[in-house]
């Protein structure tokens, strides 16, 4: 960014289109996507809910509340709204099977449904509106995340940390009714709370907390505008100090408004079909090809795994057996547990088999590398791989694999998607709330509020 021009009016124009967005202006199309990633991190927040992170983040949000207006997943504790949206954040990010959008390298699920969840069920707002605020956060937080780029991700944030309070601040802020000034100050505010370090792949919780943290400070930051507190209206664009200039953003700040409500980054946001970071996928997908064509862990002499450096840095690392998260995050891990088991979901990342013999006998078989020409595809390829398989008879197998199953370019069913809710869901649920669930959420935009939704997720 250039520091002797004035910046593009970004954020002022950004909250007038987030305080001005109705229902009927939202496609149904991108409505129609929109509640089946909602059912999607519904199902994420309950089972992250029953794990031990998300068991901790619930505790403390209990404890810091000491009662509230808004409900947490699997559980009958009521919080504040900022407590809830931590708690829940975390829930929905707890086992890395919720959304991915693949050029902003966002998680938008995690950080925007918490918020307009806490806030829906605070404000007593109908489905409607819900699902109006909920496409304002997801585009903004969208948005925000490919303008910030690759070189922002490759710098160590993790976006969903970063960009996060943003997507949340709009959806918080639409709920509350803000007029575009406040909106653009909350905005302001989320920015200011940008967060994140990516460290936390190999062994920690805390990539976890980065969602729920940042859903946390885009309803704080909403309440706090609401009341009139202010913050910065070149937040995203000033050329010193704004989150683009600071924090590493690859393109101009007002390429933000491109096309804004004509074209919908929402639409493009990919489910997981796997438990594990979505930059392993494509090497899951090329190894359980590979696989159906032959290769077994018992005639693998060596498996070559080229991606781009964006990828190598989130998964490239070498494999030792620690914490779950360093197994989701780690494409050795991945490609032996998906030869091995020909799945790659929550049972193969139980943490009784992140030391598993039969694993760690493929693990060394295993190469990772950075591949330059890979990187010519940019963002939108970033998750592209080439696998060479070379088994023990000489014999080599080999695919490329440019979008994981589950992205915009290769989406999941219907079908699937509500097999995998029916499956995480049942971590917590029984089987009546959970096709209630089905129900509720497809018919979402008719609810009067969101009783009904709330009952179903946390069950007295």
């Amino acid at each position: 960014m250039d520091a002797t021009q004035p910046p593009a009016s970004v954020t002022p124009q950004l909250g007038q289109w987030v305080s001005s967005l109705d229902l009927a202006s939202i496609p149904a199309e991108v409505l129609t996507h929109l509640k089946l990633c909602v059912l999607d991190s519904i199902g994420c927040g309950i089972y992250g809910a029953v794990q031990p992170w998300g068991r901790i983040a619930g505790d403390v949000a209990v404890s810091f509340s000491g009662g509230g207006v808004a409900s947490l997943f699997a559980r009958a504790d009521k919080v504040s709204p900022a407590d809830a949206a931590l708690a829940n954040g975390t829930a929905i990010h707890g086992f890395e099977i919720d959304d991915a959008h693949v050029t902003s390298s966002l998680h938008p699920g995690a950080v925007t449904l918490p918020a307009a969840l806490a806030v829906g069920q605070a404000r007593a707002a109908s489905g409607a509106e819900v699902l109006t605020a909920l496409a304002a956060g997801y585009e903004v937080g969208l948005r925000v995340g490919v303008c910030a780029g690759v070189s922002h991700s490759t710098s160590g944030y993790h976006v969903t940390g970063t960009v996060g309070p943003l997507g949340a601040a709009a959806a918080a802020a639409r709920l509350l009714h803000l007029s575009p000034e406040r909106t653009a100050h909350a905005l302001g505010i989320g920015a200011t709370q940008a967060a994140g370090l990516y460290a936390a792949r190999t062994g920690a919780m805390t990539k976890r907390f980065h969602a729920g943290r940042a859903s946390q400070s885009g309803v704080l930051a909403a309440f706090l505008a609401q009341r009139g507190f202010t913050g910065s209206l070149d937040a995203l664009e000033a050329p010193f100090g704004g989150f683009m200039s600071t924090l590493h953003g690859q393109h101009d700040p007002s390429t933000i408004l491109d096309s804004l409500g004509e074209r919908w980054e929402t639409a493009r946001v990919g489910l997981k079909a796997y438990a594990a970071c979505a930059s392993a996928h494509t090497t899951i997908d090329g190894v359980l090809e590979l696989r159906a064509r032959g290769l077994t862990p018992d005639n693998l002499d060596r498996l070559t795994v080229r991606m781009s450096k964006k990828g190598h840095l989130n998964i490239g690392w070498a494999y030792k057996p620690g914490e779950v998260i360093a197994a989701q995050m780690n494409g050795s891990y991945a490609a032996a547990v998906s030869l091995l088991d020909g799945e790659a979901f929550v049972d193969q990342y139980d943490e009784a088999r992140l030391a598993d013999p039969r694993i760690l006998a493929i693990i060394p078989r295993i190469d990772i590398v950075h591949e330059p020409d890979l990187d010519r595809g940019g963002a939108s390829k970033r998750h592209a791989v080439k696998v060479d398989a070379v088994r023990k008879d000489g014999s080599v197998l080999s695919t490329m694999v440019e979008q994981r199953r589950g992205s915009a370019d290769h989406p999941l069913g219907r079908d699937e998607v509500e097999r995998k809710f029916r499956r995480v869901a049942a971590a917590a649920l029984r089987e009546a709330s959970i096709e209630g669930l089905v129900e509720v959420v497809g018919a979402l935009e008719r609810e009067p509020n969101l009783n009904r939704l709330i009952a179903l997720i946390a069950p007295a």
